[in-house]
């Protein structure tokens, strides 16, 4: 068989050509990447032992501690960590969606990005609005002050799991379909097992009001949930 130069730079180009598309595609989310871990680094920077204590909530409850006098989930510290969570989710849901092919993306991928994203913090916006309304109207702002805090901080934290493997995903190579399913999965679980661990840590509130326990679980935990899986695929 004889040598073909021609041939050889032919197959040269296309695969520099098949790697500059690949690399021109992703780079809206390296410029997201890049955003999140700026996220993190000034959190960490400007509320240095806020960010330490947050870290360590798996084995410690100084950040529920220390901040359980002022429950806030509206600061600027938790602003930022919402965001990170915002952004981490919607780039999974998207990496899932745009391999499962329930929609087709084009070169604007991003702004399939940006509809998720938006409609997932709307979405999380105003469940936390209801549940504060819905506190307010039953005169149990306290409890459920502390519930939102403890459930919306783990979220947080177990959101930053996804980041190795969204930049795995993105960068070395694809995970199946099944797998990112598999992930996700894990993380309701945990985030399942946090709610229950809390809620039995509360069964005497839960059990004296048992019914009203009962229909928050299906109308505010579970509908929603559903609503927007429906409404994303």
């Amino acid at each position: 068989m004889l040598f073909n130069p021609y041939l050889c730079e032919k197959c040269r180009s296309s695969i520099l050509e098949a790697i500059g598309r690949n690399i021109l595609s992703n780079d809206w989310i390296t410029i997201l990447f890049l955003v999140i871990l700026l996220l993190l680094v000034f959190s960490k920077q400007f509320f240095g032992e806020r960010f330490y204590d947050f870290s360590r909530i798996l084995y410690s409850n100084k950040y529920f501690t220390s901040n359980k006098k002022s429950l806030r989930v509206l600061n600027f510290f938790s602003f930022q960590l919402f965001l990170v969570h915002a952004l981490l989710i919607s780039l999974g849901l998207f990496i899932l969606i745009s391999q499962s092919n329930f929609i087709e993306t084009t070169s604007a991928n991003w702004i399939l990005f940006i509809q998720i994203f938006v409609l997932y913090s709307l979405f999380i916006s105003s469940k936390y609005f209801i549940e504060k309304i819905i506190g307010t109207i039953f005169s149990i702002e306290k409890l459920l002050d502390n519930y939102l805090f403890y459930k919306i901080t783990y979220k947080n934290f177990l959101s930053l799991s996804l980041l190795p493997f969204l930049i795995l995903s993105v960068y070395s190579f694809n995970f199946p379909t099944l797998w990112l399913i598999i992930i996700g999965g894990l993380l309701i679980f945990a985030h399942l097992f946090i709610l229950f661990s809390y809620y039995k840590k509360q069964q005497k509130i839960v059990l004296m009001h048992w019914f009203y326990f009962i229909l928050y679980l299906c109308t505010l935990e579970i509908a929603p949930y559903f609503i927007l899986y429906k409404v994303i695929t």
